[in-house]
């Protein structure tokens, strides 16, 4: 079971947080970010690709967030319209989200 974990668990405004990916599956081609708790392209933050280590952004990224090769986000200087539930979707070879 894939979970992930803030750190700090309460952040205060103009702090950095991590959103800390724990239990990874194998075989792994990329992660996606997205604000909220809907997978759509208008939610859509940063996506990782591991094989090439390319980063590609989306609408929602403010250019305070930044992803990881282990799949976390960090989002830095934290403002009140950061707050609200995040969604990873994790990409497994062949194609299996």
């Amino acid at each position: 079971q894939v979970t992930i974990e803030a750190q700090p668990t309460k952040v205060s405004e103009g702090k950095d947080v991590l959103l800390l990916v724990q239990n990874l599956p194998q075989n792994l081609t990329g992660y996606v970010w997205f604000k909220g708790q809907i997978t759509n392209f208008h939610q859509f933050i940063i996506a990782y690709k591991i094989d090439s280590e390319k980063i590609t952004i989306g609408p929602t990224y403010s250019g305070r967030e930044r992803v990881y090769s282990n799949a976390s986000l960090l989002i830095q200087n934290v403002t009140r319209k950061d707050t609200g539930s995040y969604t990873i979707q994790i990409i497994q070879r062949g194609d299996k989200i």
